[in-house]
């Protein structure tokens, strides 16, 4: 029998699935220690967070954490492999007219990480919130499964990764308005949605951007299946060829409501 539990933290839902009832609080307890500490790393509302140290840097390298090192550095790899879709520079902080004439506009491409020194430059702000909880999502579950020898689901917010063995019948994760996938066991998925707005104008602003609603990705981990769905919303029509190419697979809801999908799917 599959035990559950579920909190919100970190303004995100939070749902651990494991395969022994018996395991599920000491799994929580792991899964809420990975999760505070990434907080206290990389949350920009909180005012200790050791993300601020490198937004303070500015063009000057600056030391950080290991833990921070790798997220920075998962972060650039998503940016990377989505041509800067998922963007871990905040476009709000790096608006041109912060930036002095002397200086470029500056980009996730500038930034280079040399063990635990980053450099990035004038101007740059970091904002990996999106990508340090996709990334969480696959610690966690490896960790719960390592350190309590069982199957575990691990979800924050719309991503969720699975690792140890899986239970009988499988894991039958929910799809966004389609029932249930039965998700293959140490593989993610993740649900990208379409930005929604109240007033007309930036509805139709939002309408333009992009030809998906929503789009599911499975991959084989939860940071690059969170990456791929939200490149995927970013490329339009030509998301789907762009998803097989990479040999993934994807469910896809347009503006109308109709269901594509990859042929794997």
């Amino acid at each position: 029998m599959v035990g559950v539990d579920k909190w919100k933290v970190w303004g995100s839902v939070v749902e651990v699935d494991v395969t022994e009832t018996a395991a599920l609080p000491e799994a929580a307890a792991l899964i809420a220690g990975v999760i505070d500490e990434v907080e206290s790393l990389c949350d920009i509302h909180r005012g200790d967070a050791e993300i601020h140290a490198v937004n303070l840097s500015q063009g000057a390298p600056v030391k950080v954490s290991r833990r921070m090192s790798a997220l920075l550095r998962s972060a650039l790899w998503v940016a990377r492999m989505t041509d800067g879709a998922v963007n871990p520079l905040t476009s709000e902080l790096a608006d041109d007219d912060l930036v002095p004439p002397v200086h470029p506009s500056p980009s996730f491409l500038d930034v280079q990480i040399d063990d635990d020194v980053v450099f990035a430059p004038w101007g740059a702000s970091f904002d990996i919130t999106d990508t340090a909880k996709a990334d969480t999502v696959d610690r966690a579950a490896d960790l719960v499964a390592r350190e309590l020898e069982c199957g575990a689901a691990v979800r924050i917010g719309d991503v969720i990764a699975t690792a140890g063995h899986c239970p009988a019948g499988g894991w039958q994760i929910p799809v966004p308005g389609d029932g249930e996938i039965e998700l293959p066991n140490g593989t993610a998925m993740a649900t990208a949605f379409a930005p929604t707005a109240t007033e007309p104008s930036v509805a139709a602003e939002s309408a333009a951007d992009t030809e998906w609603d929503a789009v599911t990705v499975i991959a084989n981990d939860a940071l690059w299946a969170y990456g791929a769905g939200v490149a995927a919303l970013d490329r339009g029509i030509g998301a789907i060829r762009w998803i097989e190419q990479h040999e993934l697979r994807a469910r896809f809801v347009d503006r109308s409501g109709r269901v594509h999908t990859t042929k794997s799917w």
